[in-house]
């Protein structure tokens, strides 16, 4: 039990904040076996709360797995809310600063409607990020429900101004910071052309300043990342959410003026990854404030599933010499290491009845020869019933040596492979790739930037329609160009379309954005095409004619009475049959053949991607 020594410290000035991160509720929420692991974390974090009776809930991003949560999900996450942080007990802590800047509306627990216990703040991470054309996200919900006071929700992404939540209890004053996720990229960029305003109170000597972000705090390449010296010295400490792994220390400290603040990394609740960070144990954390003094001690989580993690190099285990049925004889020996792993969990038990029985087991294997790579879903099959991931319970790896020389004599195609195993995430591989590509090979229309930041919206937040927004965008843009340019022929037109192609290349973020409007609905992308090749009827002068309904109505009526006309003519005294009037034949023009030209050219070349596609996916079968 955190207890406090009443005789150096007043409760009633004394601040009590529950902090966890990454709780991502919703993960695997299918899975027979995990699917209510984040389910179970969550209620232990939030009656954790309630047993240390805290003034605040402090999340540090990613309360759901999702962007867009499944109504099972938003269900039992509403639930568990509501089980634990609506009541009647009196909030001790008062708000300060301009509620509406905050959270766009008044905090929860100062609502009329609402009886609120315990009040949880939080700032939105990269899974449960708004998305959609109105910028919704789950938190949102949340938040409009009175159940979450969302802070640090970002609209302009060209200047960020952090803004503090002002409150006190007592003697103590807390101003919190809050940061929601932006792409590394981008805010490593705004860090560097200082347009990341942090106010401070007027006084602000006299409050506690702790900030709270999600960003990759491990280096993860150039600008991928938020290094610690761009935050603000005057900064106390930091909540630092994203990373996964656990770095909780106890911590009693009063910092002094020429110290830096202390971070607080307080990991996952849930295992997301078979990684070996995510076999760390698994903490929420209490800090107490006192004025300007602050303990923060960890809490190991009692519900999480056991998961032991192992590294195993085969060149460096006694298996003895090669024989006919090394396959097998590495097959063996891996299990003992399994069920060793699996004894190892037994350990991990907490004795919580709500803690899962079955652990997670993860063997990293590295090989060195082919015959003892083997079937590892076949193998998993073994473990049915013993451990709670049977299909992944192994990753097989290359050693390192080997694959190093190898990639000495291997072809083009096998060193773009290589290289790409060394990227830390999905837009990283798919970067490697594209410009590790041949000139002959290289994208052509799409740009690699929008290609890899919709394979980012499809995965992390499950955006189905981003590719289709994607693609539509990127045609819109380029026979919009085509239409605009002078190209007459095969060589003029591919000739336009690498210019486009630089253009896009050479922009950055924002401007690429906005020559790839993603927002337009491809219907009236569509539609504005067809009606420019339509117009365009003059070499000298292509004037755009607006097509209103109005005039179509006419021009449907005039059709209707000339029909009715000549049925009315059928019943009285016929007339001689005359031959309609040939409709005249529209000129052909230089800008309106390039656009045939050219709509032909981007079909034949589409057409041809696909077979050469269809081609390499049946010779690799």
């Amino acid at each position: 039990m955190v207890v406090i020594d009443p005789g150096a410290w007043s409760p009633d000035d004394t601040m009590r904040i529950l902090i966890a991160s990454d709780i991502h509720l919703g993960y695997l929420e299918n899975d027979a076996v995990r699917g209510e692991d984040s389910f179970i974390a969550f209620e232990e974090v939030l009656s954790l709360a309630v047993q240390y009776d805290a003034d605040l809930i402090l999340l540090g991003g990613d309360l759901f797995d999702h962007a867009k949560p499944s109504p099972g999900c938003m269900f039992k996450c509403t639930q568990l809310i509501r089980k634990y942080c609506l009541g009647d007990k009196p909030i001790s802590v008062e708000l300060l600063s301009d509620q509406l800047v905050n959270f766009s509306r008044v905090v929860n627990y100062e609502d009329p409607n609402l009886n609120v216990s315990y009040p949880i703040l939080s700032i939105h991470g990269n899974h449960d990020d708004p998305v959609g054309q109105s910028s919704i996200s789950s938190l949102d919900i949340l938040s409009i429900t009175g159940l979450v006071n969302y802070f640090g929700k970002w609209t302009d992404y060209t200047q960020v101004r952090i803004t503090p939540v002002l409150m006190q209890k007592g003697a103590t004053k807390l101003a919190l910071y809050g940061l929601s996720h932006l792409k590394d990229q981008r805010l490593s960029r705004l860090f560097a052309e200082n347009k990341v305003e942090i106010e401070r109170p007027d006084d602000g000597n006299e409050w506690f300043n702790l900030l709270t972000l999600h960003q990759n705090r491990a280096d993860r390449g150039p600008s991928n990342y938020i290094r610690e010296d761009v935050l603000p010295s005057f900064l106390d400490l930091v909540v630092w959410g994203h990373e996964h792994d656990c770095q909780l220390y106890e911590i009693k400290e009063n910092k002094t003026d020429n110290e830096k603040f202390f971070v607080v990394q307080p990991g996952s609740t849930v295992a997301t990854s078979l990684a070996s960070g995510e076999a760390l144990p698994k903490h929420c954390a209490l800090l107490q404030l006192h004025k300007s003094d602050y303990i923060l001690t960890p809490i190991p989580l009692k519900t999480v599933r056991p998961f032991i993690f192992k590294t195993i190099v085969l060149s460096e285990e006694n298996l003895g010499a090669k024989e006919v049925n090394e396959n097998e004889k590495v097959q063996e020996f891996l299990k003992s290491r399994i069920n060793e792993a699996i004894s190892e969990a037994e350990k991990l038990r907490s004795g919580d009845p709500k803690q899962p029985v079955l652990p997670l087991v993860r063997l990293s294997v590295f090989y060195e020869r082919e015959e003892q790579d083997f079937n590892r879903v076949r193998f998993g099959q073994n473990f049915y019933g013993l451990v709670a991931n049977p299909n992944d319970i192994l990753i097989m790896k290359k050693e390192k040596r080997i694959r190093e020389k190898k990639e000495q004599i291997v072809s083009d195609d096998n060193h773009i492979a290589g290289v790409a195993a060394e990227a830390v995430d999905v837009e990283s591989l798919l970067r490697t790739y594209f410009e590790s590509l041949p000139a002959e090979r290289k994208l052509q229309v799409l740009s690699v930037r929008a290609v890899t930041d919709a394979v980012r919206e499809f995965t992390i937040k499950h955006d189905d329609d981003v590719f289709r927004k994607v693609f539509d965008a990127h045609k819109a843009r380029f026979v919009s160009s085509l239409l605009e340019s002078t190209a007459d022929d095969d060589e003029e037109v591919a000739d336009q379309i690498r210019v486009c192609k630089q253009e896009l290349d050479a922009a950055d973020d924002d401007q690429l954005r906005k020559l790839i409007d993603t927002t337009v609905t491809p219907k009236l992308a569509n539609t504005s095409m067809k009606r420019a090749v339509v117009v365009l009827s003059s070499d000298d002068e292509a004037k755009v004619e607006e097509f209103t309904g109005r005039g179509r109505g006419r021009g449907a009526r005039g059709a209707r009475g000339a029909r009715a006309r000549g049925r009315g003519r059928a019943r009285g005294r016929p007339e001689p049959d005359t031959p309609p009037e040939p409709a005249p034949e529209r000129r052909s023009t230089p800008r309106r053949s390039a656009a045939q030209k050219s709509a032909n050219w981007l079909q034949n070349l589409a057409t041809s991607r696909r077979r050469r596609e269809s081609s390499d996916i049946e010779d690799s079968d």
